[in-house]
């Protein structure tokens, strides 16, 4: 790892700890008073190849206390120490999906089962709170208030199911394994549905179809399929195409959104667009990290970016000099 390149990882991971709660969550920002646990789970992701086992595992104890009596978790807002329930989240089904799946990576990172085994009754209960929400398609709807049957969720979702079912086959209990495994793969199916030959692209919610023109959540959506490797080759090719037609300098945040979206940059990972990954990298320093757009570089945008550093496909612009 160059120097250069070691620096970013060092300042970013510090980024994301510096948002770490006494609590044991993380809030949005470092200068946000929001807490959303859903943004929590996708960006702790990055710090299990960088071995930052505390900081995972007091979020997770977190996310387990504040379980609802309808069997989900709300996101808050800080009060100066106190965190206060907003009574509402965003979605129920990427929540615990997200949480099934940051937990499955830290415990193939660690093997720590001796801890997975004091939290089998939670798991559970996550389990059960995706099932309530699964229709007979496979598909979830984002929350039982709201109806909607949203791709982005879903493949979440399923990835989120198949992690279930390791968990569960880690701690020895065949029941719930086989069934978040059934239902894995009866999400899966219910997403390939979403996809329609005659459009070329998926469903970004129940049968509405995205609009080239849109970021988001039209063109965004249909990275979520190659992002969790549910679509076919042919059909991520010819997605990651029309991605790169609508919106040809994403990679440099020309997309009408101040939101980064580096969740995109991993896409072009996949998809082997290793020089707009690059550039993304190099531009989101710039305008994000140490540039104006600094407000809206939230957590899970932290963690995509130091996920993508650390592939070792990625590389680092050299900065030019400064006088």
């Amino acid at each position: 790892m160059t120097d250069e390149k070691l620096a970013l990882v060092e300042q970013e991971k510090g980024y994301l700890l510096s948002c770490w709660l006494p609590s044991g969550t993380f809030r949005l920002a470092p200068l946000r008073n929001q807490i959303n646990p859903y943004f929590t789970n996708l960006a702790l992701l990055a710090l299990i190849p960088l071995k930052e086992w505390e900081p995972i595992h007091s979020h997770v104890e977190w996310y387990f206390q504040h379980i609802n009596s309808h069997g989900y978790v709300n996101d808050y807002r800080l009060e100066g120490q106190t965190e206060i329930d907003t009574g509402s989240a965003d979605s129920e089904d990427s929540y615990h999906a997200t949480l099934f799946s940051l937990v499955a990576e830290w415990i193939r990172a660690t093997g720590n089962t001796n801890w997975l085994a004091t939290r089998h009754a939670e798991f559970v209960l996550l389990l059960q709170g995706i099932a309530s929400l699964q229709q007979k398609d496979g598909l979830t709807w984002a929350k039982h208030s709201y109806r909607v049957k949203y791709l982005m969720d879903n493949c979440e979702v399923m990835r989120g199911l198949e992690d279930a079912a390791y968990l569960f086959a880690c701690l020895g209990d065949e029941k719930n394994a086989v069934e978040a495994r059934i239902r894995a793969n009866a999400c899966k199916l219910g997403i390939m549905k979403m996809y329609s030959r005659i459009r070329k692209s998926y469903a970004m919610y129940d049968s509405t179809h995205p609009g080239w023109r849109k970021w988001y959540p039209d063109v965004t959506s249909q990275a979520f399929p190659i992002l969790y490797e549910i679509t076919e080759p042919m059909v991520a090719k010819m997605l990651y195409q029309r991605i790169t037609s609508a919106f040809p300098h994403f990679d440099s945040f020309q997309t009408g959104d101040m939101y980064p979206w580096m969740a995109i940059g991993e896409c072009a990972r996949l998809m082997g667009d290793q020089e707009r990954v690059t550039n993304m990298i190099s531009t989101a320093t710039e305008v994000y990290i140490h540039g104006p757009r600094l407000p809206y570089w939230l957590i899970h945008e932290a963690g995509r970016f130091l996920q993508l550093l650390l592939h070792p496909t990625t590389h680092v612009q050299e900065a030019p000099p400064r006088f």
